[in-house]
């Protein structure tokens, strides 16, 4: 069980699951921090903020929706994925290989938070 919440969270890093306990300013301030460091141009950016949009829609249907955890866990899988199959037909090879390791940073930084939280 433990090895699944850990899986979800490693999956979808902070920004995912931060949507629903955070300000709307604060999702947008993190999204324009991201538009930055990858240096989106201004065609990339509204296509950046529909990939976003789509993904953090579907993932808010899923953890309102009845279904059991593996089901949705499965969804969740399947939407991250085909967000970074979307961006990696947006985004340049370098911008896609800096979204890759902010992506693998959230991770760690997860990671982190939830070591923390089961040793106090």
């Amino acid at each position: 069980m433990k090895k699944l919440i850990l899986g979800l969270f490693i999956l979808f890093g902070a920004q995912v699951f931060a949507q629903g306990r955070m300000s709307e300013e604060a999702l947008k301030k993190m999204q324009e921090e991201e538009i930055a460091a990858l240096a989106l141009n201004e065609e990339q950016i509204p296509a950046y903020k529909e990939i976003n949009k789509d993904f953090t829609e579907g993932l808010q249907a899923l953890r309102n929706s009845n279904e059991d955890r593996s089901k949705r866990f499965e969804q969740m899988r399947k939407l991250s994925e085909k967000r970074d199959e979307d961006l990696k037909e947006l985004l340049t090879e370098d911008q896609f290989k800096k979204y890759t390791k902010m992506k693998e940073e959230r991770r760690e930084q997860m990671r982190g938070r939830m070591r923390d939280r089961r040793q106090n």
